[in-house]
């Protein structure tokens, strides 16, 4: 099975295959349990931590409702086509009025989907490695200056979870940008991609 250790220890380990002695860390969503991971686990590596759209697992973080999870998991069935499947899974990251307006950006993510199909066993194991994170207790020691961006209407992480995770990390900063569902990154991304350059321009002036 897979867990987040490994990951942040596969992603340490790539650094160092690359001499990179450290870098402003940046994970969205499950990336973003990566990179607290590689904030806890390395300390030495993370030069600045960013974290988008993500939450710091275990018993006390806010879940995602019954239907946004029913979407996120939609699978094609006899009843089920894979476009509608598609479609689903896109109503539980995506905010209504941006996939009503962006219609050949949804395309374009459909028709990548449909090239790069995630196989179903690795689906389970990183749905597994996610369950069983919990660094509540461990997000609190995490000194590397911290910048935590959440979209306003996440409902696949709600947005909460950022509130907590700026309430437990003590030298983060939160923001909160509107009009915006999990995936921030598409939807905001100009906003999101200002935020995280006037953060690095911060830290390498320290």
């Amino acid at each position: 099975p897979y867990t987040v250790e490994m990951f942040a220890a596969d992603t340490v380990g790539l650094m160092d295959a690359l001499d990179i002695e450290n870098a402003h860390v940046l994970g969205i969503s499950m990336g973003g349990l990566i990179a607290q991971q590689i904030a806890i686990s390395y300390p030495e590596k993370v030069r600045s931590l960013i974290l988008v759209s993500t939450h710091f697992g275990g018993p006390n973080q806010i879940p995602m409702d019954d239907r946004t999870m029913a979407l996120l998991i939609a699978l094609p069935t006899e009843t089920i086509s894979k476009e509608q499947a598609y479609n689903m899974r896109k109503k539980a990251t995506f905010s209504p009025q941006f996939i009503q307006d962006n219609r050949e950006i949804m395309e374009q993510i459909d028709a990548w989907a449909e090239k790069h199909p995630a196989p179903l066993f690795a689906q389970v194991h990183q749905s597994s490695a996610v369950s069983a994170f919990n660094a509540e207790s461990e997000v609190k020691k995490i000194t590397t200056p911290t910048l935590i961006l959440h979209g306003d209407s996440d409902h696949a992480v709600p947005t909460k979870n950022g509130e907590l995770l700026a309430a437990s990390i003590p030298n983060s900063k939160l923001k909160i940008i509107e009009n915006a569902s999990h995936f921030v990154i598409i939807e905001k991304y100009e906003e999101l991609n200002n935020e995280v350059m006037k953060f690095i321009d911060e830290m390498e002036k320290k």
